[in-house]
């Protein structure tokens, strides 16, 4: 993976505004990972280096930057020869908690179709001292991306890696995989045993409607970590709910915590397409609270009508009008999206204890900060429908999907955003939806962006972790990095 210039993200911040127009350096202990990692020889202090299971050198370096800036992740591995315009070779990070990320490396040309043959990392994130570990193999077991954890045993050094699949022709027993650390940081081995659902709640608290086109009791979209001395992880379909296990326990078991109900707008839509293009879940750096996020969206449209006409006075006239096309007229409707947020407090106890937050139409969002203005009138003018770009300004105007909630304990929820019609720009947005205010927007490199997809998570980050200088070192990585092939 000789990729000096090479391995490009999905998209690439290139410009943050905060509510006073500048760029909100060190304010957060937490970032907005792009999932796309590149390579570059580009290193700074955050680098920690560790050695494949295929004996070459490996160096991760964090480029962090506040959000809703993303930040990034370069992987410097010269030893591996993997095709550098590919993005289905791109290092990922899977999982993040406190400190910790979790990365999959695919190592030779299988890995981007199995992945098996991929490496395992846990990148530790600190500020003096950071860390790479290889962990073993799992083969012949095999985790999805969105089925594995990572978090810290207790409040020692120590991590344990887990995973939950679910066992076929089964609906309510899963095998728990695991992957503690040494004393010493190092990783130990897997181990596995079978766990079973308690007492299943979901199909009593929110039934599933007929019109779903997916009826499985359980799927894994996202994962949790709660942590704490029991080492708690919560395995979340964000259609149904999340099964909460207590991994460091000699004896596990799951518990189903169904989700609130869904809000209106979404009840046609439960459990049809792909959950987190409207919801969110994460847990707090304080570990007090699970929160949760749904959204109700309707996309920004051009209506065509056709112009009406006098009725004809001869059948030839009628017969002409009928060989000819109608004239059309195009309108611009705005789109609506509107955001509500719960939480659940730890140590989860019952589904009622689910409490609502606040709520909040972006539509109806001031856009009074320059710099905000003038960020988002760059992008509804991107498009190439002509109706949208004369429409008046307003988040009302654009497509906002994938929403993922801040983790640091406040109403802030961050989204990707795109122009009606064709076009390569996009930015990340924050909204804090307590306050009903547009905290901030960060411009993403259209160059990088290959598809409307989510290509971040939210990571915490230690709470002295640098950020400050990062736009300047992630200008200068981005310039190894050539334009990856649409995907």
């Amino acid at each position: 993976m000789d990729r000096s210039n090479t391995m490009a993200p999905a998209a690439a911040a290139a410009v943050c505004t905060s509510p006073d127009g500048e760029g909100q350096e060190n304010a957060r202990s937490s970032i907005l990972l792009d999932v796309r990692a590149y390579s570059a020889a580009h290193r700074d202090s955050s680098a920690a280096c560790s050695r494949t299971s295929t004996g070459h050198a490996i160096e991760v370096t964090l480029f962090a930057a506040p959000p809703p800036a993303l930040s990034h992740l370069s992987v410097h591995c010269p030893g591996l020869h993997l095709p550098p315009d590919d993005l289905s070779f791109a290092p990922k990070a899977i999982a993040a908690a406190d400190d910790l990320l979790l990365l999959r490396v695919p190592v030779d040309p299988h890995g981007k179709y199995f992945h098996r043959h991929n490496d395992y990392f846990v990148y530790v994130a600190h500020p003096e001292h950071p860390k790479l570990h290889l962990l073993p193999n799992p083969s012949p077991a095999c985790f999805g991306d969105d089925e594995l954890a990572v978090l810290r045993r207790g409040d020692d050094a120590q991590y344990v890696v887990a995973a939950l699949t679910i066992r076929p022709f089964t609906e309510h027993t899963f095998t728990l995989h695991l992957c503690s650390s040494m004393p010493g940081g190092e990783p130990g081995s897997w181990t596995s045993q079978l766990v079973t659902v308690e007492e299943p709640l979901r199909d009593t608290v929110c039934p599933v409607p007929d019109t779903a086109q997916r009826l499985m009791y359980h799927l894994t979209t996202k994962v949790i970590a709660i942590g704490g001395n029991k080492g708690t992880v919560g395995w979340v379909d964000l259609w149904r709910g999340i099964l909460l296990c207590d991994v460091l326990e000699e004896a596990p078991k799951l518990r189903d915590m169904p989700l609130p109900l869904p809000a209106k707008g979404n009840w046609r839509r439960i459990h049809n397409g792909c959950p987190y293009y409207r919801r969110d879940i994460a847990v707090g750096k304080h570990k007090d609270s699970i929160r949760y996020v749904e959204m109700e969206v309707v996309q920004p449209r051009v209506v065509s009508k056709a112009i009406p006409r006098p009725e004809p006075g001869s059948y030839l006239e009628w017969l002409r009008r009928r060989e000819c096309a109608p004239q059309l007229t195009h309108s611009f409707v705005h789109g609506s999206c509107k955001l509500t947020t719960w939480s659940m407090p730890i140590p989860v106890a019952s589904w009622d204890d689910w409490s609502h937050e606040c709520t909040a139409e972006l539509g109806d969002i001031d856009l009074d900060n320059p710099g905000h203005y003038g960020l988002l009138q760059k992008l509804a003018s991107s498009g190439d429908n002509q109706e949208a770009k004369a429409a008046d300004l307003s988040l009302g105007c654009l497509r906002m999907v994938y929403p993922a909630l801040s983790v640091d304990d406040d109403d802030v929820v961050f989204l990707l955003s795109k122009a009606v019609g064709r076009g390569k720009m996009g930015v990340m947005i924050a909204v804090d939806v307590r306050r009903k205010e547009l905290q901030g927007v960060a411009e993403l490199d259209g160059n990088k962006i290959t598809s409307f997809k989510r290509c971040y998570i939210a990571s915490g980050i230690p709470e002295h972790y640098n950020t400050g200088g990062t736009r300047e070192s992630l200008k200068q990585a981005a310039e190894h990095m050539p334009k990856p092939r649409s995907t």
